[in-house]
């Protein structure tokens, strides 16, 4: 291993460390230092839940760009990212809107459970749900997540990706004719029924204030599966 590789394992390790034992918390409404404590998931739902747009971006840019950079590594030997910056941006934009579409689709669903609508599980507080009721709602959840949101998401994704590794703006018409058939045709439509609604199932079993915790590690892996090309 090189001494890189130590450092970007400590960059993960340094990360999970921060959330779990995260050193601020809200009160009278401000933000203020604690320290690092054992309250820190508490610590960390509270200031999510008072920052969500900005927890949001930083959450999610700083590990889902680490999952292309892995890509990288492993593809080059080298961690070195073109655009890494401008890729940066463009994930924290998209954890904003992750932010916006996990409440959407949770208070959404969480709604329409035991009517017509969609006629499975109870429409309760999640404290006063039994274990079942939750694997119900959190299954109901990422369904309808994944089948809505998350090609279209993944795709666009790519298409600013593409645009920022050619180094200029390319037209939608352009970047369909150039796209991997195989990839978004199989591949990443596996991936939504073999790991993303499986993975949000497991999410939104968790308590609301650990769901953007949980979220932000899955988008590790989502900025990893998005710079895989299966071989055919």
């Amino acid at each position: 291993m090189r001494p890189s590789d130590f450092a970007a394992i400590l960059y993960f390790v340094a990360y999970a460390a921060i959330a779990a034992f995260f050193p601020f918390a809200m009160q009278d409404g401000h933000l203020v230092w604690t320290g690092f404590t054992g309250k820190g998931l508490i610590q960390f739902g509270a200031v999510v839940n008072a920052f969500p747009y900005i927890s949001g971006f930083f959450k999610v840019a700083l590990l889902a760009t680490f999952g292309e950079m892995i890509k990288v590594r492993g593809r080059t030997g080298s961690w070195k990212t073109p655009g890494l910056f401008l890729k940066f941006l463009v994930w924290g934009l998209y954890g904003m809107l992750f932010t916006f579409a996990f409440a959407a689709f949770a208070k959404g669903v969480g709604a329409m459970l035991g009517t017509s609508l969609w006629p499975f599980g109870k429409a309760l507080p999640y404290h006063e749900m039994t274990l079942g009721q939750k694997i119900i709602s959190g299954f109901s959840t990422s369904l309808w997540l994944n089948l809505i949101f998350c090609f279209p998401m993944m795709l666009s994704h790519d298409w600013f990706n593409t645009c920022i590794n050619r180094k200029k703006w390319i037209g939608g018409a352009e970047y369909l004719e150039g796209i991997d058939k195989h990839v978004w045709g199989s591949y990443m439509l596996k991936t939504i029924v073999v790991f993303w609604i499986p993975a949000h199932t497991i999410t939104f079993c968790l308590p609301p204030d650990y769901r953007v915790l949980m979220s932000a590690f899955l988008s590790l892996a989502l900025g990893f599966l998005l710079t895989i090309k299966p071989k055919k």
